[in-house]
């Protein structure tokens, strides 16, 4: 648990710095709403089950609760400020705080996480890429219906220390060959991210060789 803790340290000093705010998410320039888009389109029915893994602020319940559908939000945290302070703003959600290497109760229909996997938990980039992969395909497993994630990418000019960017053939091979064939890779919401969506249902329908979700 050695980075994680080196992790957590590093938000909950951001917190004390700046209070309720995306610098204490260690995204300064915020722009949350730009990220929250490739969830929103999937939130199209009532009654969906939502997790928002590594939920930080709340700032996804915020902006879902102004859609017109109803849903059942659960977010979860490994630093307990974050999850006293999203008690304390959004009493109708739920929050909870998390082990980052701890199996989740539950299943959802919908599992949100973003920003989880921007940081290294281990020294060695290959183990860190190694974790984080395979808690991506825990979270799949757990999901009824779809999977959103965002990475920083590695088609930037600039990496800060301590940041994990992945390039988006790496993201497309573990999909197709852990995940599912159905799914989308977005990098036209910001130029340094790139989000991945993927369909738990990758059914072919046949002759018509199309996804039997689609037919």
């Amino acid at each position: 648990m050695e980075g994680f803790e080196e992790i957590k340290g590093m938000y909950v000093e951001a917190l004390r710095c700046h209070g309720d705010s995306p610098a204490s998410l260690l995204t300064p320039k915020g722009r949350s709403h730009l990220r929250f888009r490739a969830i929103k389109e999937q939130v199209n029915k009532n009654g969906l089950k939502i997790l928002d893994y590594g939920c930080g602020l709340g700032y996804l319940y915020d902006y879902l609760s102004k859609t017109k559908f109803s849903f059942e939000y659960t977010g979860i945290d490994m630093v307990p400020q974050f999850i006293d302070s999203c008690k304390l703003k959004y009493p109708k959600a739920c929050f909870d705080l998390i082990d980052p290497t701890r199996p989740i109760c539950g299943e959802y229909d919908i599992v949100f996480a973003s920003g989880v996997f921007n940081l290294m938990t281990h020294d060695s980039e290959i183990i860190s890429k190694e974790y984080a992969l395979e808690r991506i395909e825990y979270l799949f497993s757990i999901t009824n219906e779809i999977l959103v994630c965002d990475f920083l990418s590695s088609l930037v000019d600039f990496k800060q220390s301590k940041a994990q960017h992945f390039s988006p053939s790496e993201i497309v091979e573990f999909c197709s060959n852990k995940l599912s064939r159905r799914f989308k890779l977005r990098h036209d919401l910001l130029p340094y991210e790139m989000t991945l969506i993927v369909w738990k249902n990758d059914e072919i329908h046949r002759p018509d060789n199309i996804y039997s979700a689609d037919k």
